[in-house]
């Protein structure tokens, strides 16, 4: 596949892209238009045959991919969603084949665009090789990246030294003009800044404390009738939630979470199911007590969201940015985190467009811009949870009246429920639920006894 060259400048040379995860691959997409050579680096060993790899062991649970981020994998690759839906993959319409219960209101059943689901393995497999099938890109599998290489002044990042896992002594030199840090939210990125001399980005952390436990199933034919997926989400009286979707091959996935440790799902399958049954609906619980289930409970911590801060640096070295998580971590019950990695790419591709110079400052502003009223959102709702240490009583309990009343109004009002779908999916800006005519139907909703629910 070869690829238009979108960019100004030409004959821009080689990049070089740690981690191909969802980030890594959307960020090599991106780089194709521009680069003549696209290296990725991973350090999995990638067998293609759709199992959770080590690297990123939250692949067996719940994963889908909203409007907004199938949207910008449409841009990257036209005809792309139609293609996960021939190999298998599901199209659900939310809100109509989409059940949502948001602080104990169902959504109202409203059509407001596609959403593709699918396993986190079908679908990196799949992008994957979509992405290596441009003529200037190269996949290493089986490698890591070590530290960077730089010029004497450490005004430039050159390139990388990687090796295989557990082996330095296979070590080799890989010279690039830029070096795209996609290893996830540990920040190998940010830690070279602070060793080439540079300050790191300021962290904003929010402690949550969230636990998944998820299990695959194969459900009985129309199960859920039309229903292709329910969401139950935590409330401040019973933090706990449940995800249900329909992914490929006629396979369900069944995930579960919890704030704080009394509330993390057990992972024995008889407790796992009795966790279930207090969240799910009367037909989500009948399908699940006779569906077969195909793999073993799988479970994931999740101790903290987290923002990294580089658009506020003052000085920043030519040649390395870093993307995806390494600059934002929402937490993974709003199931944003792939559109993220795809929102990101875009602000990248649109950087690219005007050159390289100066590109990390201005690719950081641009990801800041696109990212900011996500992460306040999902903060927000968050600071909802009474048992998210660090917020205050006062605060929780306004969030949770704030949110409980929007979600009433959603369950009989289109137009409220479309708002709320569109900031959680990131298909449109939270700023959507501060019109006037949603805050209307919030505040006659608003409740009118203590928050319990």
């Amino acid at each position: 596949m070869n690829l238009a060259r979108r960019g100004t400048e030409t004959g821009t040379g080689h990049a070089l892209v740690l981690g191909a995860g969802i980030s890594g691959l959307c960020a090599a997409r991106a780089l194709a238009e521009v680069f003549d050579r696209v290296t990725l680096v991973e350090r999995d060993t990638l067998t293609g045959d759709g199992t959770t790899r080590r690297g990123a062991p939250q692949g067996a649970h719940v994963h889908s991919l909203t409007v907004r981020g199938a949207t910008v994998l449409e841009e990257f690759f036209p005809g792309f969603a139609a293609e996960l839906a021939a190999d298998g993959a599901t199209l659900a319409t939310a809100l109509s084949e989409v059940d949502i219960v948001f602080f104990g209101s169902l959504l109202r059943n409203v059509p407001v665009g596609t959403v593709l689901q699918t396993s986190r393995p079908f679908l990196e497999d799949r992008l994957r090789a979509k992405v290596c099938a441009a003529s200037n890109v190269t996949l290493l599998d089986g490698r890591e990246a070590i530290a960077p290489l730089t010029t004497p002044d450490h005004a430039r990042v050159t390139g990388a030294r990687v090796a295989r896992p557990g082996a330095p002594d296979t070590a080799e030199d890989l010279d690039a003009d830029l070096v795209v840090d996609a290893m996830g939210r540990a920040g190998r990125g940010a830690t070279w800044l602070r060793t080439l001399g540079y300050e790191k980005p300021v962290e904003q952390r929010m402690r949550v404390d969230v636990a998944y436990a998820s299990r695959r199933y194969r459900l009985p034919p129309g199960a859920l009738g039309q229903g292709k997926a329910l969401l139950v989400g935590a409330t401040p009286a019973r933090p706990r939630g449940l995800v249900l979707t329909a992914q490929e091959n006629d396979i369900w996935v069944l995930s579960l979470y919890g704030f704080g440790s009394q509330d993390h799902p057990p992972t024995a399958p008889d407790e796992f199911l009795r966790f279930a049954q207090e969240l799910a609906t009367a037909a989500a619980w009948e399908a699940l007590r006779r569906a077969e289930p195909v793999t073993d409970v799988a479970s994931f911590a999740y101790p903290h969201s987290l923002r990294r801060d580089f658009h506020r640096l003052r000085r920043l070295p030519d040649g390395l940015i870093s993307i995806g998580d390494a600059i934002c971590s929402l937490n993974p019950i709003y199931g944003a985190g792939m559109t993220v990695a795809a929102l990101e790419a875009a602000a990248l591709r649109g950087c690219l467009a005007d050159g390289t110079r100066d590109l990390p400052r201005r690719f950081y502003r641009s990801a800041a811009k696109s990212l900011q009223l996500s992460w306040l959102f999902a903060a927000l709702a968050d600071r909802s949870m009474p048992q998210v240490p660090g917020t205050r009583p006062a605060l929780a309990a306004l969030l949770a009246k704030s949110f409980r009343a929007t979600m009433r109004a959603a369950a009989t009002d289109a137009e409220v429920a479309t708002a709320v779908w569109n900031a959680v999916s990131l298909t449109g800006s939270p700023a959507g639920l501060a019109r006037p005519r949603i805050i209307a139907a919030m505040l006659r909703n608003w409740p009118r006894t203590p928050t319990g629910t």
